[in-house]
Formats: structure tokens, sequence, C-alpha cells
């Protein structure tokens, strides 16, 4: 698997983390007018969602590949400098 294949699974990882995390806090606030433990425990998952998002991001840095510069500004995605 290449650099960049591996960027791309990582920030999709990444994204599915945030919308995990979004949702469960929204079910968190939601449930909380049940009381008990419930609600808690959402909110408890939504933070290790949260987390596992910061982690994957962390990670990504270190993994996604260095661009080469065109002559026009943008960036070459499919020749990677580092591949």
């Amino acid at each position: 698997m290449s650099r960049l294949a591996l960027h791309r699974l990582f920030i999709v990882v990444c994204a599915l983390f945030v919308i995990a995390a979004v949702v469960l806090y929204v079910l968190s606030i939601a449930l909380a007018s049940h009381g008990g433990d419930t609600a808690r425990h959402f909110d408890e998952y939504a933070i290790f969602a949260f987390m596992g998002a910061v982690l994957f991001g962390i990670i990504d840095f270190f993994v996604r590949p260095v661009m080469r510069a065109t002559p026009d500004g943008s960036r070459d995605v499919e020749n990677p400098l580092n591949g």
C-alpha cells in the first residue's frame, strides 16, 4: 500500500471517528433527560471517539506524502516525492 493510499485511509478513519463523536455527543444530550448512567456512557464514548480521531490525525501527519509542486502552483498528487 502506498503512502498516498494510507493517507487517504487515515483521513477516512479520522472523519468517521469525528462523525461518531458528534453523533454520540448528541445522543448523550438527548438521553440526559432520562437520567442515570446512559447519557454519561454515551458522553464517554464520544470522548473516546474524539481521541481516536486525534490519534489517527497525528498518525496521518507522519504518513502523508510530500507532494511535488507543479508549474501552475498546484500539487501533483499522483507522483508524490516519497512514493
